[in-house]
């Protein structure tokens, strides 16, 4: 693994081009990620600085203060990050990572975090302090180790996942669960997701957004990489045969999602799956404009940080919530 430091010469907080983060104001520390999932849609950007490779902005915390005190109004929070997960286990990105935060913190304003990583214990208690602005997203679609280790080889296991619910919940956070990417045939199964489910009830956890894979030519070709000497990749690939195409990126960007018919009855039975264990599974309305009129995520995010000051401590049922 090589990292080093660079500069951030534009703006900290920028506009994602995906349509559910748009007019949401996002982060990203760091170009490259450790984690090299196999469908990773961040390893096609012509920025991505290659596998094995992790660039950290250093001097983002300085920049962040300076573009802050310049602004009139602040957003009520931050989505760390649309390319990257902020928790990798490399202490340049964690340190910046936990700067930035703070910044943040300090100013009022929340922070929506979307990881796959481990939750180093550094951030615990700087989350406690600030629970009312946190947001946690925990990415997780299996319990299955083997699956898990060919899908996203270097993100935290599943174990490690299911201990951070314990540890934000601990920490009087309650966190969402994101099912993105379910993989067809692979991870979107009702064994699967049954298992997975039954091990979230302890801790109270009631949101899931669910979201399924979609292919572009990149995407693909990483899979190829990644998969192929698995009988993993047959199975994907096949479900894409009939494939819907969509437009995902303000109009520009063309994908490859999943049939419709597959898509619809798919999230029905897993809204149902989830609903058996007190889940209120949401599809991703941005990703799936031909079944949903659901909020956009950024919208759905929002609701979270709307009366952040006024917001009941959120306890969960498993932990020993303070």
């Amino acid at each position: 693994m090589q990292t080093g430091l660079i500069e951030r010469k534009g703006s900290v907080l920028t506009r994602s081009t995906l349509k559910c983060l748009s007019q949401v104001a996002s982060i990203n520390p760091t170009l490259g990620c450790v984690h090299r999932c196999a469908y990773c849609y961040a390893r096609g950007y012509s920025m991505y600085p290659g596998d094995g490779k992790v660039l950290v902005y250093g001097n983002m915390p300085e920049k962040l203060r300076s573009e802050l005190s310049r602004r009139r109004t602040l957003p009520a929070y931050v989505f760390f990050s649309p390319t990257c997960d902020v928790m990798q286990p490399i202490p340049q990105v964690l340190k910046v990572t936990y700067e930035l935060m703070s910044i943040l913190f300090e100013r009022g304003v929340g922070v929506n975090l979307l990881t796959k990583g481990r939750i180093y214990p550094q951030f615990l208690p700087l989350f406690r302090q600030y629970k009312q602005l946190v947001h946690v997203q925990i990415g997780i679609t299996t319990l299955n180790r083997d699956i898990q280790k060919k899908l996203e080889p270097f993100a935290a296991t599943p174990q490690e996942r299911i201990q951070n619910i314990k540890q934000l919940c601990e920490a009087g956070i309650l966190p969402e669960i994101k099912l993105d990417p379910l993989i067809p045939g692979v991870t979107d199964t009702a064994t699967n997701l049954q298992a997975l489910f039954k091990a979230l009830q302890p801790f109270g956890v009631n949101s899931a957004g669910i979201n399924y894979l979609f292919l572009r030519p990149q995407i693909k070709r990483f899979l190829c990489k990644d998969l192929g000497s698995t009988p993993l990749l047959q199975e994907i690939l096949k479900r894409y045969q009939d494939g819907t195409p969509l437009n995902l990126l303000a109009e520009k960007s063309r994908i490859t999602a999943l049939a419709t018919h597959y898509r619809k009855p798919a999230y029905e039975q897993i809204s149902s799956l989830a609903a058996n264990s007190g889940i209120r599974a949401y599809v991703c309305g941005c990703k799936n404009p031909d079944i949903t009129e659901e909020p956009l995520c950024g919208e759905t995010w929002g609701q979270h940080f709307a009366k952040p000051l006024k917001q009941k401590p959120l306890i969960c049922n498993g932990g020993n919530a303070r």
